[in-house]
C-alpha cells in the first residue's frame, strides 16, 4: 500500500523545518538500518538526523544539547536492550525531558509487557518487524497527533511544564467542554492542581480521570503518589489496582510486601515477595535469553549447526515462562532446523510453539512445510487446513506461500485446488518462477519432483 503524502509531508516538515531529530537507542541494526532508509532515502532528507546508540550512557548528553538547541526530539528505544529490560532508562527520561517523544521498539510480547510499557508513559509502540511505510506513519502520528483534543493537550503539557499553571487549568477546561470528563483532561488538571500546592482539588482530579477509565493506569499511579506519605490503607489498595492492571513492575510488588510487613501481615508479605522474585527471576531469563538469541542470529546464515543450539538455549533459559512473543524464536529454530535437513526436528519444535500458542497460523504453515520437506504431504496438508479455515486469506500472504501450499495438494492428486493456489500466486507475482513450474506442471497433469 502507498504511503499517504501526508505522513510523508509532515516528517519532511519536522526534520527539515523544525530541526527535529530522531534518536534511536537500539542493538538491532536491522531496525536502525531501516530508520535511516526510510528518513533519508525514501524521504530524501538532506541532512543527517539520525543518531542511533547501542547503549543508554550518552543518550541524556546528547538530548541535552539538542534541547539547548531547541530541537525537538522523537527517541526510539527497544523496550529490551542487549536483553534487559529497559524499563528504567525510559523513567529517567520522561522525568529528565518530559517534552522528548518515546516510542517503545519491541518484538510481539505479551499483555502484561505491553501494560508495563504504557505504564511507564510512552507516545507510541512499533512492533517489529516494521515496513518502511508503518514507520514513517508511527512518527508522523507522534509528531502530530490528529485531532483538536491532541493539540490542546500538547499545548498544555508544554505550559506545565514551563510552570504557567493557571493557563494549563485553562486549556483543561477546554478540552473537558469539548469532551466531558476526558480522563487526559482531567490527569493535566490534576497535575496543575498539585504543583500549585491544591492538593484535595487534585485528588479530585485524579479519582475523576480514574472513574472515567478504570483501565487507565495513569491517576492510579498519581492517587498512588499522592497518599504515599499519607494514610497507608488507601495507598496500598492503589497499589494493589496498579499491580492488578500491571502484574510486572517488580518494584511496586516490593512496595506492597513491605507495606504488609509493618501491618505485621507476614504471610501476605511473603507472597508479594515471593512475586517480586518471580518477576526478576523472568527478567534475569530474559536477559540470557535476549544475548543467545542475538548470537544465534548472527550465525543463523554463516553456522547454522551452531545457530541451532543457540536459538534453543533461547528457549531453554525461559523454562516454564514461554509466552506468545517467543514464537518469532520457534520459527526462527524450526526454519533452522529445515535448513540442515532436520524436518522432524523441526515438527518437533513447531508442536512445543503450538502449546505455547494453540492455532498460531505461522507456526502451523511452517510445520506444514517441516512435514512436506519429510514427504509427509498428508499431515502437511492438515496443518495447511487448519491455516485456511481460520484464516482464508493466508494463501494471499505471499506468492511463494500459495505456492508451498499447492506443491502440497498437487503430491496429493488434488490437482484443482492447486492449480487454484498457483494462480493466485501468479497473480501476486506474475513472474514468480516457481510457481510458473509447478503450474506448467499441472496443466500436464504430471508432478515435479521435490527439490
Amino acid at each position: 500500500m502507498t504511503q499517504p503524502v501526508k505522513f510523508d509531508n509532515d516528517v519532511r516538515e519536522f526534520l527539515e523545518q523544525q530541526m527535529g531529530v530522531i534518536v534511536v537507542v537500539s542493538d538491532d541494526p536491522t531496525f536502525v538500518r531501516v530508520m535511516r532508509v526510510s528518513l533519508l532515502k525514501t524521504l530524501g532528507v538532506k541532512r543527517d538526523c539520525v543518531e542511533a546508540f547501542q547503549e543508554t550512557d550518552l543518550v541524556s548528553r546528547s538530548l541535552h544539547i539538542h534541547q539547548g538547541n531547541n530541537s525537538p526530539v522523537i527517541l526510539f528505544t527497544e523496550r529490551l536492550l542487549q536483553g534487559m529490560n529497559n524499563a528504567d532508562f525510559l523513567r529517567k527520561i520522561k522525568k529528565e525531558f518530559p517534552l522528548v517523544k518515546r516510542v517503545v521498539v519491541t518484538p510481539e510480547t505479551s499483555q502484561e509487557s505491553l501494560a508495563l510499557i504504557c505504564e511507564i508513559g510512552v507516545d507510541s509502540i512499533i512492533t517489529k518487524p516494521v515496513s518502511l511505510d508503518t514507520l514513517i506513519e508511527k512518527i508522523a502520528g507522534v509528531i502530530r497527533p490528529q485531532g483538536k483534543i491532541s493539540e490542546f493537550m500538547e499545548k498544555g503539557r508544554g505550559l506545565l511544564e514551563r510552570g504557567e499553571f493557571e493557563k494549563v487549568l485553562q486549556i483543561s477546561d477546554l478540552i473537558l467542554s469539548i469532551k466531558a470528563g476526558s480522563p487526559a483532561a482531567l490527569m493535566l488538571r490534576g497535575d496543575a492542581l498539585l504543583a500549585s500546592a491544591r492538593r484535595d482539588e487534585a485528588i479530585a482530579a485524579y479519582e475523576e480521570a480514574h472513574n472515567a477509565s478504570k483501565l487507565y493506569i495513569e491517576p492510579l499511579k498519581k492517587l498512588a503518589a499522592v497518599h504515599r506519605d499519607g494514610d497507608q490503607d488507601v495507598y496500598l489498595a492503589y497499589l494493589k489496582k496498579l499491580d492488578t492492571i500491571s502484574p510486572l513492575n517488580t518494584a511496586r510488588k516490593c512496595e506492597i510486601g513491605k507495606i504488609y510487613t509493618r501491618k505485621q501481615e507476614i504471610e501476605t508479605a511473603e507472597r508479594y515477595f515471593h512475586e517480586a522474585l518471580a518477576c526478576a527471576e523472568i527478567d534475569a531469563q530474559s536477559y540470557v535469553s535476549g544475548i543467545a538469541l542475538d548470537i544465534a542470529d548472527n550465525l543463523s546464515e554463516s553456522s547454522p549447526a551452531i545457530a541451532e543450539k543457540y536459538y534453543a538455549k533461547a528457549l531453554e533459559t525461559k523454562g516454564d515462562n514461554l509466552t506468545s512473543a517467543d514464537l518469532v524464536t520457534f520459527n526462527r529454530l524450526g526454519i533452522i532446523l529445515r535448513k540442515q535437513g532436520k524436518w522432524s526436528e523441526a515438527v518437533e519444535n513447531f508442536q512445543r510453539a503450538l502449546k505455547v500458542a494453540p492455532g498460531d497460523k505461522n507456526v502451523l504453515y511452517n510445520m506444514g512445510l517441516a512435514y512436506a520437506d519429510g514427504q509427509q504431504f498428508k499431515e502437511a496438508r492438515k496443518c495447511y487446513d487448519s491455516v485456511l479455515s481460520n484464516d482464508p486469506n493466508f494463501k494471499r500472504t505471499s506468492s511463494m506461500v500459495a505456492c508451498n501450499i499447492a506443491y502440497t495438494y498437487s503430491r496429493l492428486k488434488d490437482l484443482d485446488t492447486a492449480e487454484e493456489l498457483v494462480n493466485i500466486a501468479l497473480e501476486i507475482d506474475p513472474e514468480h518462477a516457481p510457481s510458473k513450474t509447478l503450474l506448467a506442471y499441472l496443466k500436464n497433469a504430471v508432478l515435479p519432483a521435490k527439490k
